[in-house]
């Protein structure tokens, strides 16, 4: 058989446990092969882990042992052979989202590690045996049931008629729920009571958490119930809002469902707190072992002492764990609701004489506690009532330190010098990442600059030739004296240039009608050339013939006497810059 060796509790939000089975090293070499372990308790159900051995093979299963018809427990759990060596070569398999029923109760891999390599890699342990880990972790457990309806319920008569479901087992107990109708309502048909009730082992009173789904397709779903089952096995009553037709729908049954979070032992004890002197209170556990417990009230907060007084009936090389709550119940509130204090506490026990006792700190004022408005007691009874919860109990093996216990060691230390390695590449990694992020970034910002740069010339380019011609426009207006007549000032048509091809703004005329040039190979043979000198000024008037352009050519006498307006304008300028008398001539040449 299998020892149960260690046992450990991540508290974790998973409620991951783990259990290490010492294998005995007959395993490979004895003509019995299967081993089994003893039965122990995980998510308040029985388990138990047995290995087959084949030609070849060593294969892990795991086994439900308290399932019921009914019943669907999911779970996560894996087996881990541990290796002395190193813990990178320890061989694990996972099993993830098994469903344990009645007709599938047992889960695992027939082909979990070879005969060869247990002998081989460095399996075995200083005395032979091995070291195996079964982790449990996230399951949830439901019951299902369809209740039959019988006839005289749909009578609109009958007033006592009482449902209940099958029993089901969960937590080490057995358990059914009941429905019946409300005897606070006026009608039948306005709401239904429910209970649950336990039908085993009443020591001690429960503390219960679960859902209520009923109906078909969740007709009524009930919040996370937290109960109080007395010592008669009788939970609170719930009321369910929905008469018993609108949940059957008109069927012959009634489906439910019953989802169990936790079920959890409680011993109820009353001490005197009163006085100075310690007041004791005898109690037992869920295994039915002996305990004290002491109130002392000497220092500035209440304390309590809790004492294994059965120590002496723990085995011989063997080891008790076992682990538990205390809380202190209030008058003002109701019982399943409680002051907690600091916990929960767990401690190993091996046989000995006497217990030395666990010392509880609680955070209640002792002075508090001689005041009549005190939360903990009555005016008239000075006693507090304490509640202990037993959480979990487990026999284990080798109650000393063992030479097997530096397996753990060795690996937590190994899995540490490995966690801290690649926690320095990391480190590595993310300054080079950092490195490339910048010089990444550098040359992203660089190319959107030239982009910028080069929308910018595209945008500003079109609009050259407009800024030339308005700025010509500018310069030539500014040239013109106020003496000029109004009428040469009026003759501007519509679009703004002036409508006297004689006058200079012809020239912006053209220019604005010549933006769009035509094709090179499509100008007449005819047109004329401009100068280099005109270039600089506008574009080209392909347009322009050049023989017209000499026959239009004229002597600039001839043009003053038939031009006095002219004259005097010319006359006027005389004393300009330089720059003004070339321009205006220039211009005159060219246009007029």
């Amino acid at each position: 058989m299998a020892k149960l060796h260690r046992f450990l509790k991540l508290n974790d939000r998973f409620d991951s446990q783990v259990f290490t089975f010492l294998l005995p090293s007959k395993l490979v070499t004895d003509d019995n092969p299967d081993t089994y372990t003893k039965d122990v308790v995980y998510g308040y159900h029985k388990w138990t882990a047995y290995f087959i051995r084949t030609e070849l093979h060593l294969g892990c299963f795991l086994k439900l042992q308290s399932a019921c018809n009914g019943m669907k427990c999911q779970i996560d759990f894996s087996f881990t052979l541990l290796n002395r060596e190193h813990f990178t070569r320890n061989e694990t398999f996972i099993e993830k989202g098994c469903v344990f029923t009645t007709e599938s109760s047992q889960h695992g891999r027939k082909n979990f590690v070879g005969l060869n390599d247990l002998l081989e890699r460095d399996f075995t342990q200083v005395s032979g045996d091995y070291l195996i880990e079964l982790e449990m972790r996230k399951i949830n457990c439901s019951f299902e049931c369809y209740v039959r309806i019988p006839r005289e319920t749909h009578s609109r008569y009958a007033s006592d008629t009482k449902l209940e479901s099958s029993y089901f087992s969960y937590g080490l107990f057995d358990w059914s729920i009941s429905l019946y109708p409300n005897e606070g309502s006026v009608e039948q048909d306005e709401n239904i009571a429910m209970q649950l009730h336990r039908h085993t082992s009443f020591d001690h009173i429960c503390n219960v958490r679960y859902y209520v789904s009923i109906g078909e397709n969740g007709a009524f779903q009930s919040e996370e119930l937290d109960q109080l089952v007395d010592i008669a096995g009788n939970g609170e009553v719930y009321i369910v809002n929905g008469s018993l037709n609108q949940l059957t729908k008109g069927r012959s049954s009634l489906k439910m469902k019953i989802t169990m979070v936790s079920v959890v032992s409680i011993s109820e004890v009353t001490l005197n707190v009163a006085g100075k002197s310690k007041s004791r209170a005898h109690l037992y556990d869920r295994d039915k072992q002996a305990w004290l417990m002491e109130a002392d009230t000497t220092g500035k907060t209440l304390s309590f002492r809790l004492y294994y007084t059965d120590i002496t009936h723990v085995p011989r090389k063997y080891s008790r764990y076992v682990c538990w709550n205390i809380l202190v119940l209030t008058r003002y509130i109701p019982e399943h609701k409680v002051k907690t204090n600091y916990g929960p506490f767990a401690k190993y026990y091996v046989q000995q004489d006497l217990d030395e006792g666990y010392n509880i700190m609680t955070s209640i004022p002792v002075v508090e506690l001689q005041d009549e408005n005190c939360l903990y007691t009555e005016p008239d009874d000075p006693r507090i009532t304490v509640h202990i919860e037993w959480v979990d109990s487990h026999l284990l093996s080798q109650p000393n330190y063992h030479a097997y216990d530096d397996i753990d060691k060795l690996q937590k230390q190994q899995m540490k010098r490995e966690i801290l390695a690649l926690q320095s590449e990391n480190f590595v990694l993310e300054k080079q990442l950092h490195s490339y992020q910048q010089s990444i970034a550098k040359t992203t910002e660089k190319e959107t600059e030239k982009e910028k740069e080069k929308n910018h010339t595209q945008i500003t380019q079109p609009n050259n030739v407009v800024d030339k011609i308005q700025s010509r426009e500018i310069r030539y207006n500014e040239r013109i004296p106020s003496s000029i007549p109004s009428e040469r000032k009026s003759s501007r048509d519509e679009s703004g240039y002036y409508s006297d091809r004689t006058s200079s703004s012809y020239y912006n005329e053209k220019m604005a009608s010549n933006l769009t040039d035509k094709p090179r190979n499509d100008r007449p043979k005819n047109e004329s050339r401009r100068s280099s000198s005109s270039s600089r000024d506008g574009k080209r008037d392909r347009n322009y013939d050049r023989s017209n352009y000499e026959r239009s050519n004229y002597d600039r006498s001839g043009y003053e006497r038939s031009n006095p307006e002219r004259s005097n304008y010319d006359h006027v300028n005389q004393e300009g810059s330089g720059y003004e008398r070339s321009s205006s001539e220039r211009i005159s040449y060219r246009y007029r």
